[in-house]
């Protein structure tokens, strides 16, 4: 999951809607229900479209006051999270 030639982009495989300031996922081949809050709910609507880890930093940098080293982790961590879970893909 490193390197920042692959884009990441949400499954086809779970729908999610807006809680407040919260997201609610469900994963529908498993019918498990995820939520994010904070910086997981603005990497989450980054996601519309396939975007990079280093994009996603940038956004996230933009919204957040935060370092690029501690973004960056934060960042791979969180897509590693939702990649393991199904919820989204890596592509090239």
């Amino acid at each position: 999951m490193n390197g920042s030639s692959l884009l990441y982009k949400k499954s086809a495989r779970q729908v999610s809607c807006r809680i407040n300031d919260e997201v609610a996922i469900l994963d529908l081949d498993r019918a498990i229900y995820f939520g994010l809050q904070g910086v997981g709910v603005h990497i989450w609507d980054s996601l519309e479209q396939p975007r990079s880890v280093d994009d996603l930093c940038a956004s996230v940098m933009a919204e957040f006051e935060v370092s690029e080293a501690a973004c960056q982790a934060d960042v791979v961590q969180i897509l590693g999270s939702l990649e393991a879970e199904g919820l989204i893909e890596a592509t090239r």
